[in-house]
């Protein structure tokens, strides 16, 4: 797997972490009675938030420049129309490529007189 996309399966989990936690602290807070430890805990919350955005923020600057410097990959094989074919590679593709091969081939083949006319000919009813 590339780097760059490791980098953001990464951000998208630190993301989802912080506003889970952010979300259950603010739950607590307001559960809690005594509005000191409220106040105390919603700035933790703050806090972890906060901490948690920075490195969010520093793994995307380095996703950047890893995107920006990253060798580009080798485009798809371009088929006859100029689209990129996806199944290129297919074992399907290949077993279907080799029967039109044969068939080709089997057409080239010289034919008798009798192979000739009997497939002309149209069976009586």
């Amino acid at each position: 797997m590339h780097p760059v996309t490791r980098l953001g399966r990464v951000i998208q989990q630190l993301r989802s972490f912080g506003e889970l936690h952010a979300g259950e602290l603010e739950a607590l807070a307001a559960e809690l009675s005594s509005s000191d430890v409220a106040a105390r805990l919603r700035i933790y919350s703050e806090v972890q938030r906060d901490e948690a955005q920075m490195i969010v923020d520093e793994l995307s600057d380095i996703q950047a420049d890893m995107a920006a410097t990253a060798q580009p990959e080798e485009p798809a094989p371009l088929t006859a129309s100029g689209s990129h074919d996806p199944a290129v590679n297919s074992p399907r593709r290949a077993r279907w490529l080799d029967e039109q091969a044969a068939e080709m081939e089997r057409r080239r083949q010289p034919l008798s007189r009798r192979e000739l006319f009997s497939r002309g000919a149209k069976p009586d009813d």
